[in-house]
Formats: structure tokens, sequence, C-alpha cells
């Protein structure tokens, strides 16, 4: 995860291993939840969440519930969404290469930081 400023200066990055992750959904999804609540906490500006999946985006964008396998997931970030003013958006995986790097640190690492 990665908190950037406005102009897109890095302020806040972090890294986590996730034991019980059963694919990249899931992980897509933690880490969505994850920085929001760390950019709440951090500040009082606009939240813009960029996501690679759009399987992700999708979730967390339908007003609808779901009985889909990661819903407790997905209200969890929609609630958190209410909290504060917040919007998702796709990206493409070529434009997230700081968050790429973080994630393979976590796996070969098997460590926690948060810089």
């Amino acid at each position: 995860m990665v908190l950037r400023e406005c102009l897109g200066k890095i302020n806040f990055p972090s890294c986590r291993v996730l034991f019980s992750c059963r694919d990249a959904l899931e992980a897509e999804l933690c880490t969505c939840m994850e920085g929001i609540s760390l950019a709440i906490q951090r500040s009082e500006l606009p939240i813009f969440v960029e996501i690679y999946s759009v399987v992700a985006v999708n979730m967390v964008k339908d007003r609808d519930m779901d009985r889909f396998i990661f819903a407790s997931l997905v209200n969890k970030i929609k609630h958190l969404m209410s909290l504060h003013t917040t919007s998702v958006f796709h990206i493409k995986h070529n434009q997230i290469v700081v968050s790429h790097y973080l994630a393979k640190f976590a796996r070969t690492e098997g460590r926690t930081v948060v810089c």
C-alpha cells in the first residue's frame, strides 16, 4: 500500500505478509481495506484508491449485496468508504511499480514494514 499526497509524492509506503490469503483477488481487497483505513487515520483529504483488479473495483463499487465469498471483506471496505470521501479507480497493472515492489518484499522477506 502506498499513500501519496495530491501531487503524487509518496508519504507512507507499507507492506505486510498475508498468512491466510486464498488468491490475488483477496490480497487486493485486503490491501484496499487496510489502505483506506490507514489513509483515514492520516489525512483529512479525499481518498483516491487505485486498484489494478477490475473485479475488485467492480465488487467495491457495486451497490447490491452479493453473496460472493469475499462479501464480508467488501462490506468492510464499503463501510470505511462511507466514513470518508473515497473514490475507487481501476489502473493498469504496470502503473503500480512501487506497490509491486512492496508486495514482493513482503512475500520474500516474510516481514511487515511501515516506512
